[in-house]
């Protein structure tokens, strides 16, 4: 997501409304003048935390709004269908990317508690050579779907698949 969509999407769909907000969200960002309106000082702490790879705060807190939205579109899907006594079972997970200026923050984000989900995935600053993080989704959603290493991948009429 580029600078200018962020600014947009903060102030279309108010996830800043306060000075308050923003102390909270940057705590290295000094506002220097908090009588100008708040969509310029949403301008300002944004440019500023996007320019200063500055956004983790944020992105953390906004995460859930981002991607329930589809503001935030994932990279790549897996979902796990699991055949059982009980019917077919299924885990779905999605791996998502947030932006700073030198930073790719990963998400994964799922509807099972098999894999703990919580905080960021990965952060990758943009020139890493770690440039792996889809195959690294790809080999946990193994893991998970093989009970960690339990099972083998053909035991039964349960699949994994991947899309984007």
């Amino acid at each position: 997501m580029k600078l200018n969509e962020l600014i947009k999407i903060v102030k279309d769909n108010n996830l800043i409304e306060t000075i308050s907000d923003i102390e909270f969200l940057f705590l290295d960002y000094s506002i220097k003048d908090e009588t100008q309106p708040i969509s310029i000082l949403i301008d300002n702490v944004i440019s500023w935390g996007y320019e200063n790879d500055d956004l983790k705060d944020f992105y953390s807190e906004h995460l859930d709004f981002l991607i329930d939205n589809g503001i935030v579109s994932p990279l790549i899907e897996c979902k796990m269908t699991y055949q059982t006594s009980m019917g077919p079972l299924s885990d779905n997970f999605g791996l998502f990317c947030f932006e700073s200026k030198n930073y790719k923050y990963y998400k994964v984000k799922g509807d099972s508690d098999r894999w703990d989900t919580y905080g960021f995935y990965e952060i990758v600053k943009k020139n890493s050579r770690k440039t792996d993080v889809i195959s690294q989704f790809k080999d946990e959603c193994d893991y998970v779907f093989s009970n960690f290493g339990e099972f083998d991948d053909d035991e039964d009429d349960s699949e994994i698949e991947f899309y984007t």
